[in-house]
């Protein structure tokens, strides 16, 4: 009987020493918790429907605190200009993904709470490249436009220039408003409802043909050239700006909430 006396007491012992481990972990918070997180939204473009899509589509908006984790600044990044190709197959109509545009994401200070919260102004797009590079820039030449390569026009002469557009460079971000348990999810469950509206811009700018250093020449004797963005032409090229307002919900953890497990089709 004693021994058996033992084992419980033993038994009790560790349950206590659990129970204090326990006790001893704490949940970390960041300062921008009542805005962090990941959500699944609907896009619409003011300037083209061709870019709207539907949460069934499966883009996703990140927030998330700075590294100086202070309460007055987040971090956004999401898509834009999403392509989505629409067809029947049936009585269903079948949404696919063909071309997931381009990737934004600004650092932005922030007035007002989760409930009703925008940025200071335009930010740098931090997902996009200040130096030339393929797929962001357009280059206009005899009124039409051309994308940016790195053999552009043979690369060049010296002194040769073309005004060129740097696409969604830049982005904004107004009227936005976190409501909790304002939104139904597509599972039937409800979450923090999104309402965002996100303002993007281009740039307007001036490429330059230069000589590169002569020990990467082919022949010493005959001068290559590159092109490179020329210094001070940057401005913003007016009436490139989108408007894009996102609305959606906190992704709960829950399958039958991710867009992204669920197969894209709408019954009619």
């Amino acid at each position: 009987m004693r021994k058996i006396t033992i084992i419980i007491s033993t038994s009790v012992a560790m349950m206590f020493m659990l129970a204090s481990c326990f006790e001893e972990i704490e949940n970390w918070y960041t300062n921008t918790s009542n805005y962090d997180g990941r959500y699944d939204v609907g896009i619409t473009c003011e300037e083209d429907e061709d870019y709207n899509t539907v949460i069934r589509d499966g883009i996703q908006l990140m927030i998330y605190n700075s590294a100086a984790n202070v309460a007055d600044e987040i971090i956004i990044e999401t898509n834009v200009a999403v392509v989505i190709n629409e067809y029947k197959d049936g009585d269903f109509t079948i949404r696919e993904l063909v071309d997931e545009g381009y990737h934004v994401k600004g650092k932005f200070k922030i007035t007002g709470n989760s409930s009703s919260f925008k940025g200071s102004g335009a930010v740098w797009n931090l997902y996009s490249n200040p130096n030339l590079a393929a797929g962001e820039y357009l280059i206009i030449f005899a009124g039409r436009y051309y994308w940016y390569t790195n053999t552009f026009f043979d690369d060049g002469d010296v002194g040769e220039e073309f005004e060129a557009i740097h696409l969604y460079s830049r982005l904004s971000m107004e009227e936005s408003k976190i409501t909790p348990m304002g939104a139904t999810t597509i599972g039937g469950n409800k979450s923090d409802g999104l309402n965002m509206k996100i303002t993007t811009y281009c740039d307007h700018l001036i490429v330059e043909s230069y000589p590169t250093s002569q020990d990467t020449w082919a022949d010493p004797n005959v001068p290559e050239y590159a092109w490179r963005v020329k210094e001070g032409s940057r401005k913003n090229a007016d009436g490139w700006e989108e408007h894009w307002t996102f609305t959606g919900y906190r992704y709960t953890g829950y399958p039958e909430d991710d867009p992204n497990i669920l197969p894209p089709i709408i019954p009619q």
